[in-house]
């Protein structure tokens, strides 16, 4: 018997966990059986349950679309408890809500199976944060809550845009296109466009929408969130050991580095996996404990004949963890990588790498001289961008090699500060306008990937490679080229 199905059978001998969940519904058995292997948060039992017809990843929302983002986020919610059942009138679908084990953090997930096979296997899977439903708010709390959950008029909604239009104006990082986006969301209200949106979570997402469609910057977002904590755009200030254990529970970023000593047999190919990059507080009392952490990782690589450094789920993160990481790569540091830039000009802020000198003790650099291939999606977005453009702007990649791809998403103006719009309406920051204020400026082409991507150098599916569309394989197989040219004397 495999784990998950042991983990499933002991589950059962304790009781029904969830009985609210009807036993005699396809959706909601399928459901139960995944929320139970993934509050265990066994690497293991996670991936044997994928890895079966029930549930493959392939039907997953972003959030759990493989082990790493999964595994993540089951140790860092601590797994989750089902507090209501909003749907399950349909056979084949199942709607829950569900509360973090460790904070008062709400979700919703979405289940669709197939009703016509035994095993009612997963076909499509999400699942995100919600509000709080007003159900479960404390009694003294809500009336604040009643305040900011109110369906919306033509008033709000008024103001929710003339909020937006003030933030673009006061800081927004391409000025000519400032209007172009105001007068968008001008005509969708004067069109009648929003006139059924009552909800505001709903009313952000098109609002998002309606601003990348306008402007075409996958940065910029209007959010309708709960309140929690640090006001929005404030360093969050986690008492000490806080950051280092919430960055412990997804591996400060990274997926398990994988060797592999058989393509060339005597020789080893790493593939680092980095799904984004955590924050690198130099004001934390962590500070060197996550540099060292981050460092043990990355030292994992350095005896390896050749490197793949793997994008392909990048969601972006800090820039001074990115210049940390490429400490790794570049020799010669300090090495001056790029500027944030306002719209005067003005460096607000400048990246450039550690000098190996400065890097952690006992940590070991891979270097700046053997072969390296920098792995890639369209959905490569913000800092996972930046990482790319700077193995390529600096020549230090083999080739961006992406999967299917001609370029990344083309996000790199970063948001640094969020504004909180329409207060005395909705009451402290249930509103906020997320919105680029500055650009990077790169040290070596002057300027970055904005609108445009990180172009991909070879594409897997595509000509010489069409029939293989997985990029680490054609990343081995240009690394095996490589190699096999230097003990030829090739090269």
């Amino acid at each position: 018997m495999k784990v998950w199905q042991t983990i499933l059978q002991i589950a059962g001998w304790m009781g029904p966990s969830y009985p609210s969940l009807p036993s005699d519904h396809p959706a909601s058995i399928q459901f139960s059986a995944w929320l139970t292997v993934f509050n265990t948060a066994n690497e293991t039992a996670l991936l044997e349950y994928h890895t079966s017809p029930a549930f493959p990843y392939s039907v997953a929302s972003p959030d759990i679309a493989n082990i790493n983002r999964e595994l993540g986020l089951a140790k860092g919610t601590g797994g989750f408890h089902v507090v209501d059942i909003e749907s399950v009138s349909d056979p084949s679908t199942v709607v829950a809500v569900m509360v973090e084990k460790n904070r008062p953090q709400y979700a919703r997930a979405t289940m669709v199976v197939d009703v016509s096979k035994d095993n009612y296997p997963a076909t499509k899977f999400n699942i995100g944060p919600i509000i709080t439903p007003i159900k479960f708010v404390p009694k003294d709390d809500r009336p604040r809550y009643e305040k900011a959950l109110k369906p919306l008029t033509a008033d709000t909604r008024r103001a929710v845009i003339d909020g937006i239009a003030e933030v673009l104006r006061d800081q927004y990082i391409i000025p000519e296109t400032i209007e172009t986006m105001i007068s968008a969301l001008e005509s969708h209200l004067k069109d009648g466009d929003y006139d059924d949106i009552i909800e505001s979570e709903k009313f952000a997402v098109r609002l998002t929408e309606d601003l990348h469609a306008s402007g075409h910057d996958k940065q910029m977002r209007a959010f309708f969130i709960e309140p929690r904590g640090n006001p929005p755009g404030e360093p969050p200030k986690p008492a000490p050991g806080k950051l280092l254990e919430d960055l412990r529970r997804v591996n400060f970023g990274f997926s398990s580095v994988s060797l592999d000593h058989t393509t060339i047999p005597g020789r080893t190919i790493a593939t680092l996996h980095i799904n984004g990059f955590v924050p690198t507080p130099k004001a934390s009392p962590d500070y060197q404990e996550i540099l060292a952490a981050i460092g043990k990782i990355l030292s994992s690589v350095s005896d390896a004949d050749a490197l793949l450094v793997d994008l392909r789920q990048n969601g972006g993160g800090s820039p001074w963890t990115v210049s940390f990481i490429m400490s790794y790569f570049l020799d010669n540091g300090p090495v001056h990588i790029l500027d944030m830039v306002d719209r005067s000009g003005n460096i607000k802020e400048s990246f450039s790498t550690f000098a190996a000198s400065d890097l952690p003790a006992d940590t070991t650099r891979f270097g700046g001289t053997k072969p390296l291939f920098v792995l890639t999606t369209e959905n490569t977005i913000s800092g996972g961008e930046e990482m790319a453009y700077d193995f390529q702007a600096f020549k230090r990649s083999q080739a961006v090699i992406g999967e299917g791809n001609s370029a990344t998403a083309g996000a790199a103006n970063p948001v640094m500060n969020v504004r909180q719009i329409c207060e005395e309406i909705f009451g402290k920051g249930w509103w906020v306008a997320a919105v680029p204020s500055v650009r990077p400026v790169h040290a070596v082409t002057g300027t970055n990937w904005e609108g445009v991507g990180v172009l991909s150098d070879v594409v897997a599916g595509k000509g010489e490679w069409e029939k293989v569309s997985d990029a680490e394989e054609v990343g081995k197989s240009l690394v095996k080229r490589i190699l096999k040219g230097e003990e030829r004397g090739e090269l």
